[in-house]
């Protein structure tokens, strides 16, 4: 899919850092090619699916990510154990806002709280980003 969703903590209102073990325990596993020079990491997925995800790692913590050009499927999912993990939220432009769970709604600014969706599962992303 050629498209680009951010990835962004929040802490009430305000955007966060997000731990940068949590992002090597997500995707790490999967990385088949890096460009440090650009914040480049590659991801290729078990079921044959791929995406492009942008994240500059330092001091063990990462100010926001990327994800572009994905597959769906278990890319998906890899995102979706991500933002378990980091605590963080999908920003998918013209979709609402992408939970991982029903605590993180109070500390999203004020005009993401309403529409966002708690997502479980990378199928759940897909239904979602096909709603809008």
């Amino acid at each position: 899919m050629s498209y680009d969703m951010f990835v962004q903590r929040f802490e009430q209102g305000d955007a966060a850092p997000m731990a940068g073990d949590a992002f090597l325990a997500a995707f790490e596993p999967r990385v088949d090619r890096r460009e440090p020079q650009h914040s480049y990491w590659h991801i290729s997925a078990d079921d044959g699916g791929t995406a492009n995800i942008y994240a500059a790692l330092a001091d063990d913590a990462l100010d926001s990510l990327m994800i572009s050009r994905f597959s769906v499927g278990a890319v998906l999912d890899l995102l979706v154990k991500f933002i378990g993990l980091a605590d963080a939220v999908v920003l998918p432009p013209g979709c609402p806002t992408l939970l991982a769970h029903e605590g993180q709604r109070h500390h999203l600014p004020e005009e993401l709280r309403a529409d966002a969706v708690v997502v479980q599962a990378g199928a759940d992303v897909e239904r979602v980003l096909q709603s809008c």
